[in-house]
């Protein structure tokens, strides 16, 4: 036999209690001695509540938010921090404005004014640091030297995002890569360099760019400071991806296929950074996102909802 519907009298008590208790801020306890019940009885109520349509939850997430593959990237490759974000289309512009954003929206979130922030540089970094509106009072220190066009270079993304710090900002005015490690170690030599490179053990937050060598779409891979020979000699040792001046193959390991030829941040000294955000999304980006969290130089990730479903079919 069906159990009767609840009666309007049950009705009302069942309301009252949920909204002393959901809306309120009231505990059991306290309903309990008002209404003169046991606090299972309030308890048993409130489920009552729940089960009948009086109280309905809604859990709103932005539209843009990808919250099951987030959750699922976290989960598999054990990050502390994943951002995956629905995209409508494949536009590289696109994307690297909406990762901008996210990456904009995560480092306000979880920056302190503790904290040094380090950062590398590109297209999606460069859109991050326009749109980047609140941060505390932090110190900003550029980890990789100039490699792509003026806007997108690490000197104007650390500008952009100290005049938001109103921090200090700790610039390298010199090519991510050289012709020869004679003139690599002749930059390291000069003041400004030597003082920048100084602080990278300072830094408890970086944002990095993940630049994808096949198919290629990383300003690294284009530097004419690299011929067409060695750049074939890159992709034949089975390169995927740079993070910085780093060449990362599809095991994660690092490869030294340039030796003292990078202005830049070093392996050991990256890995020692607490917080190590990738930023990266695209459909040329997922054999280069998956060698960076292979590498386990990125502790955190900020990527499309496109790229994500990739990696998340791929065999644990």
């Amino acid at each position: 036999m069906a159990k009767p519907a609840a009666g309007p009298d049950k009705l009302v008590r069942l309301a009252y209690i949920a909204r002393r208790h959901f809306l309120e801020g009231r505990t059991r306890i306290e309903i309990a001695e008002e209404l003169n019940l046991s606090r299972i009885k309030v308890g048993r109520l409130l489920d009552d509540a729940i089960a009948s349509g009086i109280v309905t939850f809604t859990i709103a997430a932005p539209d843009s938010l990808d919250v099951e593959r987030s959750l699922a990237m976290q989960k598999k490759y054990h990050l502390k921090h994943s951002i995956v974000l629905h995209t409508p289309t494949d536009s590289p512009e696109h994307i690297q404005r909406e990762l901008g954003r996210a990456a904009a929206d995560l480092l306000s979130e979880i920056a302190t004014a503790e904290d040094v922030i380090g950062m590398t540089a590109g297209r999606t970094l460069s859109s991050m640091s326009q749109q980047l509106h609140d941060l505390p009072r932090c110190e900003v220190v550029q980890l990789a030297g100039i490699a792509g066009p003026v806007q997108a270079t690490g000197v104007e993304v650390i500008r952009r995002v100290s005049a938001v710090t109103h921090g200090h900002a700790w610039t390298i005015y010199a090519p991510i890569i050289t012709s020869d490690a004679a003139a690599a170690e002749a930059i390291a030599r000069q003041h400004e360099v030597r003082e920048t490179r100084r602080q990278f053990a300072r830094v408890t937050i970086a944002l990095v760019a993940i630049g994808s060598w096949s198919p290629p779409d990383s300003q690294l891979y284009d530097n004419p400071a690299l011929s067409a020979k060695e750049r074939e000699a890159v992709l034949k040792a089975g390169v995927k991806a740079e993070i910085g001046a780093l060449l990362i193959d599809r095991s994660g390991t690092v490869l030294d296929l340039l030796p003292g030829r990078s202005v830049a941040i070093g392996e050991d000294e990256l890995r020692r950074i607490p917080e190590v955000i990738g930023v990266a999304g695209g459909p040329k980006k997922t054999e280069a996102v998956a060698s960076a969290l292979a590498s386990g130089l990125i502790s955190s990730l900020v990527t499309d909802s496109t790229l994500a479903a990739r990696l998340l079919e791929e065999t644990a």
